[in-house]
């Protein structure tokens, strides 16, 4: 059964039609792309940063955990923000931030210089999860897992894309120039954005009828047993997920766990961030048809078993725990988006922005801890232990999703 709220809501958005939907889509991916782009090329910089300004794990987890903190809270202001200011320009300038973070990272001399750029980074990023989920799970509604998968699955294609241009160019023209190249794209699309994307989208009302509409939809969402479930397991989960915690790690295991040459390790994390594409798309249009939590369930289970396969081959057969993280990917990437669809399931779509930038607000500053915890078990037990402690939190999210009752019920796409 859907939350409906008991008051009309003066800023209710209008649902595109499935023409205009699917372009809309397309634009909404591109910048998601150029989004990851940011989160896949500088784990591939951070080993270098590394030895030149001569930090270590704990300190990186420290950053990461801090900046990941500071733009996740961020999320959570979108929701209101995007009944005054329309979607495009959220999102088109959110493109302009990145491309100029990315250019900032290119300078920096020290450590605290690299943890305020990679900080605004983080903040210009903040829109683009909350407010895309939100208007995807509103325009696509049965089908929401689907376009949710291909629009996550859409903007991994940045996550491919961009270490394999940073690998070529970090070759040739060094860290700093590889990040002033990558800059082009997000001005690019941050145009096409503007461009693509409608001007009005929601309805007229007063700054007064907004901030009642927000708060009202605020506390409907935290009064619902099933939405506060979703987020604490959605924050536990994220101790594995494939961007932002996986992303900065793999890496580090290939460079400095395995001691692979940087071309091979760049190549292998290529391979690796390719099964974000494959596996959400794949994962999205079967999550449509069956019920999605029991679904989700059996994807985390599969996640947390190939987890553990890595912890226990780790410095024992190189090549066939290479094949491990490849089918690790598949299903680690996968379920992301479909805890994201479960919320449109469980939500009605006038409460759409508030409960997406709820979602990510929150799993994104509680996940913001997992940096610095992984980094601490890494830097004290190494790589088996890290891998072992991300199988347990998939462990805890398919528990939960496989044995709650979430009150959703299978779909026919």
């Amino acid at each position: 059964m859907n939350l409906v709220s008991s008051h009309p809501d003066p800023s209710a958005q209008a649902v595109p039609s499935p023409q205009a939907a699917r372009r809309h889509l397309w634009a909404l991916t591109m910048a998601h792309a150029v989004t990851h782009m940011q989160s896949s090329v500088l784990p591939m910089i951070y080993p270098l940063l590394m030895r030149g300004m001569g930090f270590g794990y704990v300190e990186l987890g420290a950053m990461l955990s801090i900046t990941r903190l500071i733009g996740g809270l961020l999320q959570g202001i979108w929701g209101p923000i995007a009944r005054y200011i329309p979607l495009k320009y959220l999102i088109g300038f959110e493109n302009f931030g990145i491309s100029a973070s990315m250019g900032w990272v290119s300078g920096v001399h020290s450590l605290p210089e690299l943890t305020s750029a990679v900080t605004f980074g983080q903040v210009v990023a903040s829109p683009q999860h909350p407010l895309a989920s939100s208007a995807l799970s509103r325009w696509f509604g049965a089908r929401r897992g689907t376009a949710l998968s291909v629009h996550f699955a859409g903007g991994n294609i940045g996550t491919v894309i961009s270490p394999l241009l940073a690998t070529a160019l970090l070759a040739r023209v060094g860290w700093q120039h590889t990040l002033q190249v990558l800059m082009i794209p997000g001005l690019l699309v941050g145009f096409w954005v503007l461009w693509q994307l409608p001007a009005e989208t929601e309805k007229r009302a007063s700054r007064s009828e907004h901030a009642r509409a927000s708060g009202r939809a605020f506390g409907v969402l935290l009064r619902d047993r099933r939405v506060l479930r979703l987020l604490a397991t959605a924050s536990v989960t994220a101790g594995g997920k494939g961007l932002g915690i996986l992303n900065t790690f793999v890496p580090l295991l290939l460079i400095r766990g395995l001691h692979l040459p940087t071309v091979t390790a760049g190549l292998l994390f290529s391979l690796f961030t390719a099964t974000s594409v494959i596996g959400p798309t794949l994962a999205g249009r079967l999550s449509d048809r069956y019920d999605r939590p029991r679904f989700l369930s059996i994807l985390l289970v599969l996640s947390a078993l190939t987890s553990l396969a890595t912890a226990l081959l780790y410095h024992h057969a190189t090549w066939v725990l290479m094949g491990v993280i490849l089918l690790m990917g598949l299903v680690v990437y996968a379920y992301s988006p479909i805890e994201q669809a479960i919320l449109g399931d469980v939500t009605d779509q006038t409460l759409s922005h508030e409960a997406y930038s709820l979602f990510y607000s929150v799993t994104f500053a509680t996940s913001a801890l997992w940096p610095l915890i992984l980094s601490l078990v890494l830097n004290r037990w190494g790589y088996p232990a890290l891998f072992a402690t991300t199988a347990l939190s998939y462990a805890v999210g398919a528990w939960v999703y496989g044995t709650r009752d979430w009150g959703t019920q299978a779909k026919t796409a």
